[in-house]
């Protein structure tokens, strides 16, 4: 018990001394606590670094479109009638020149035959007359009176032929026909016997001249060169890229939904593919605007103060100035400044500055 009593004694003494010295204790504790804080080794964040290489350094440009066709065409009736002939429908392959359907032409056919009958009588009356004027032209008149009479009766037989050609011409417009060869895409009207009107629509798409079309920002276009070649990935083939090549560049930009102003850029899909993909189809294109092969290169994210970078050497960070050439969205081309094998800092900003003044201001 007195062992217990002693201890208890002492304690007591102690806290009573801590509480009789606070004012110079506290402080005192606080620096000790610091200096051991500051003196102490600590645990480096380790700092990514990539090691410099020669590779094959491409620009490019993406940009989303779609498929569409080059040739392409939307039929409609000139006039109006009763459709009797229907020889398409869609999704049918036709040929160029192959007729897609007819109107009634029972009333054009008999106008052509009154304007012929007309015709006929007006040609008789044309061989009477020229007859009767010693068979000569106008040009060979005798008189005033003669070269009105030939005029008159010229006239009348090119009006005559004139009429003829024009119900002609009827009866043909009566008849559709498809100027391209390729697929039925749009049939409005799916049977005969019915009246149509000239707002009634067949739509062929031809197969053979797939096209995939994007837009290019009008900062981006001059890049853009026909023959550059273009990697094209498809919503509904996601797994299939189709290389391409540009063909054509719009000579005159266009307004887009988003309000800007851009260049239409196509090119041709092979005609092996033409049955595996569709109009309408849409995708992401990259445009390669420009390749070299055996040149160094860094991650943008690596540059700091414009042209500057960090590289490891033997644990220690040393900022080295470069020279800059082409980039693309993630990398820059080093002409000047690095050698293959140097250790580039990813991130710069983890690179430990030197600090400097007086620690705490007591050192």
């Amino acid at each position: 018990m007195s062992l217990i009593n002693s201890l208890i004694l002492r304690v007591k003494k102690f806290f009573n001394y801590l509480k009789s010295h606070k004012k110079i204790l506290v402080p005192s504790l606080v620096i000790l606590i610091l200096i051991i804080y500051f003196l102490l080794p600590k645990n480096k964040t380790q700092i990514p670094t990539e090691t410099v290489k020669a590779y094959s350094f491409t620009q490019s440009i993406s940009v989303s479109g779609k498929i569409n066709a080059a040739e392409s065409a939307n039929l409609t009736f000139l006039l109006a009638g009763k459709l009797v002939y229907l020889g398409v429908k869609e999704g049918d392959m036709v040929t160029a020149g192959q007729t897609i359907g007819v109107l009634d032409q029972r009333t054009t056919l008999k106008n052509l035959q009154d304007a012929l009958i007309d015709y006929s009588k007006q040609r008789g009356t044309f061989d009477d007359t020229k007859k009767e004027n010693q068979d000569r032209t106008p040009t060979e008149a005798l008189n005033d009176s003669m070269r009105r009479i030939l005029i008159n009766n010229q006239y009348d037989l090119e009006k005559a032929v004139i009429s003829v050609e024009i119900v002609d011409l009827a009866k043909q417009q009566s008849v559709l026909t498809s100027p391209i060869s390729g697929i039925v895409t749009r049939a409005d009207v799916k049977i005969a016997g019915v009246a149509i009107g000239t707002t009634t629509t067949f739509s062929v798409v031809s197969p053979n001249t797939l096209i995939f079309e994007v837009d290019v920002d009008q900062a981006d276009i001059a890049k853009v060169k026909e023959g550059q070649e273009v990697n094209v990935n498809l919503d509904s083939y996601p797994n299939d890229n189709i290389s391409l090549n540009v063909q054509k560049i719009d000579f005159v930009t266009h307004t887009t939904s988003n309000g800007g102003n851009a260049y239409t850029v196509q090119s041709d899909i092979p005609t092996s593919n033409k049955f595996n993909y569709k109009v309408g189809m849409e995708g992401n294109a990259e445009i390669i605007t420009a390749k070299e092969d055996n040149v160094l290169s860094v991650p943008l994210s690596s540059i700091i103060d414009d042209n500057y970078v960090y590289i490891e050497i033997n644990k220690k960070y040393e900022k080295r100035k470069i020279k800059q050439g082409l980039q693309n969205d993630t990398d820059v081309i080093v002409t000047e400044g690095l050698v293959s094998g140097d250790k580039v800092v990813l991130d710069p900003t983890l690179v430990p500055q030197k600090k400097q003044g007086k620690f705490l201001g007591l050192f």
